[in-house]
């Protein structure tokens, strides 16, 4: 399926630390950050990513997940 333009509603906004995961998924079909409750993304049902895929990034979320 193709992006329909619904997510757009979704997108998400830049925290106060510049960073998207710990509140955001992300869709690579609609190339978008998105504030969504769902595992699939809501305009084309593509699997939304909540864990980013560099290590550089995943070593900061997993510091941060364990301090609290």
């Amino acid at each position: 399926m193709t992006c329909k333009e619904i997510c757009k509603k979704y997108k998400a906004i830049r925290g106060d630390r510049g960073d998207f995961y710990p509140k955001f998924k992300r869709c690579n079909k609609c190339d978008i950050f998105i504030n969504w409750e769902g595992n699939f993304c809501p305009c084309c049902g593509y699997r939304l990513r909540h864990k980013p895929r560099a290590s550089k990034y995943r070593k900061a979320i997993l510091a941060e997940q364990i301090r609290y």
